[in-house]
């Protein structure tokens, strides 16, 4: 090492704030193992539901206007810390949702609209894996959703946003 001999090398005692990391280090998983995981929040009997309905309320414009009713009153009342980087893309999942019903935009798979409506059903439903009553973890779970939606329909969304803008 930039050719001092090792001899004369002091050795380092580990910081306070080295500790610290490595504390934190171990705590994480104690955490993790308290959120939901991916596949526990994809089989919950919430999800299911939400997934098996999705195709219902596409195909009916009344029930997609409530839901986008009931999405919008939603976000006007939850924190956004659970959803950090994925707040925008929640609030694009819903005009995405409100284009479609208003046959401003069909750019989009049947598919993953189906997922983003799922969704949204998700989100919105007050009785999920973890109830929206329960304090702070209420919303995890839904956070936790659309993060797994957003892997397969990130592309559509940006397209979505991208003509979004365009249009103005």
């Amino acid at each position: 090492m930039l050719g001092v001999p090792a001899t004369y090398m002091k050795k380092r005692k580990p910081t306070a704030i080295a500790s610290s990391q490595k504390e934190s280090a171990a705590k994480l998983p104690a955490e993790d193992e308290s959120q939901p995981s991916s596949d526990e929040i994809t089989r919950s009997a919430a999800f299911q539901k939400a997934t098996a309905e999705a195709e219902a309320y596409v195909n009916d414009p009344e029930r997609l206007r409530t839901l986008l009713l009931g999405a919008r009153e939603k976000i006007n009342h939850i924190p956004r810390g659970p959803f950090a980087e994925t707040w925008p893309y929640l609030m694009a999942m819903i005009r995405l949702i409100r284009a479609h019903h208003q046959l401003e935009y069909r750019d989009v798979s049947s598919e993953n609209l189906l997922l983003v409506v799922a969704s949204i059903l998700y989100f919105v439903s007050p009785f999920d894996a973890i109830p929206d009553s329960v304090p702070v973890l209420g919303h995890i779970d839904d956070a936790q959703v659309v993060r797994l939606a957003l892997e397969s329909v990130r592309a559509d969304l940006d397209a979505f946003m991208a003509w979004e803008t365009s249009k103005v």
